[in-house]
């Protein structure tokens, strides 16, 4: 069940990269300049899905999960260098982005999980490796368990969704989430760029990072009446809820996790690097590491080491992954 958590120093390329993003600025360019060579359209099998593919179609296919109220350009930062190398597949979650509001249920991962075997088989994709941020990697771990032939490698982004044993993380305490369901309903009834700019800076270790161009995709999205209703029924249940938390990931269930597993951390998460190190500690084949000067928003706030980190990751690459 313990996989093998390497804890060795940087390497002097990752050193490189780690202090890059420390003092980096930010790139110039826009998304959809970033995102010039990317396919975006929406796709209808059983459920109404908007996807952006990238890549060459005949490379391994890497689907990236986005997370709580979030969309396909989370990843604007990372879809060209993955590229260069996997079949990128970004989707809005159902409820999300500009995928289908209606049909919401309150349990929530199970059809994410089967929105996502919807788009493989319109896609013709039999498997793959899958990147999940927060909700995106609860939703990833439970296809893994339940689908083990669909996920190939696993990436989990500052996941969310991980019930640890009790005492199993020495002073591990979760943080109160309902306490940020006031401000998040705020926000959604009334999407202003201030209020969206506020939603978002508190998943960023360093708030001056966010783009007003970041702000403004989320706030165009936020504005669309249909979506904003239905974000309010699915943060309800997300941050307060108990029919979803009946899919919480715990310490037994990770132990059924076989694929290849890389937990990828911010060391300014609101949930600490202990929790990430537990989880590569619990399934089968765990590696850990912990982006320096990094929030939630890991794969947005420090892109060029989180591409590198994962790219040779998916590749089969050795690891010097760290445990700060």
């Amino acid at each position: 069940m313990n996989a093998s958590v390497q804890s060795t120093a940087q390497s002097n390329v990752q050193s490189d990269l780690q202090n890059a993003a420390e003092n980096s600025v930010l790139p110039v360019e826009h998304y959809w300049v970033q995102l010039i060579h990317s396919d975006i359209r929406i796709i209808q099998g059983k459920y109404r899905t908007r996807i952006l593919e990238a890549g060459n179609p005949a490379a391994p296919a890497l689907f990236l999960l986005h997370g709580t109220g979030g969309h396909l350009e989370n990843y604007a930062r990372n879809i060209p260098a993955l590229a260069e190398h996997f079949h990128v597949i970004a989707m809005d979650f159902l409820w999300h982005g500009r995928s289908q509001t209606e049909g919401f249920e309150h349990a929530v991962i199970p059809l994410l999980i089967d929105q996502i075997l919807d788009v493989m088989n319109v896609l013709n994709i039999p498997s793959a490796h899958f990147e999940g941020q927060s909700m995106g990697g609860w939703v990833a771990m439970q296809l893994a368990i339940q689908h083990p032939e669909k996920v190939d490698r696993l990436v989990l982004t500052t996941t969310m969704g991980y019930k640890p044993n009790e005492g199993a993380i020495a002073g591990y305490v979760e943080p109160i989430w309902a306490s940020n369901l006031a401000s998040s309903i705020e926000v959604l009834e009334q999407p202003t760029f201030d209020n969206v700019r506020t939603r978002m800076a508190r998943i960023l270790a360093k708030p001056e990072r966010l783009t007003d161009e970041a702000i403004q995709v989320r706030q165009a999205l936020y504005q669309q009446p249909q979506l904003a209703k239905v974000q309010k029924q699915f943060i309800t249940e997300y941050l307060s809820g108990s029919t979803i938390q009946q899919h919480a990931i715990t310490d037994a269930l990770a132990a059924q996790i076989s694929q290849p597993t890389l937990v990828y951390w911010g060391d300014a998460n609101r949930t600490p690097p202990a929790l990430g190190q537990h989880i590569a500690t619990q399934v089968q084949q765990g590696q850990f590491f912990c982006a320096k000067d990094t929030g939630h928003w890991a794969q947005f706030e420090s892109p060029e080491v989180h591409n590198t980190m994962v790219t040779q990751f998916l590749l089969g690459q050795d690891l010097q992954t760290n445990d700060e």
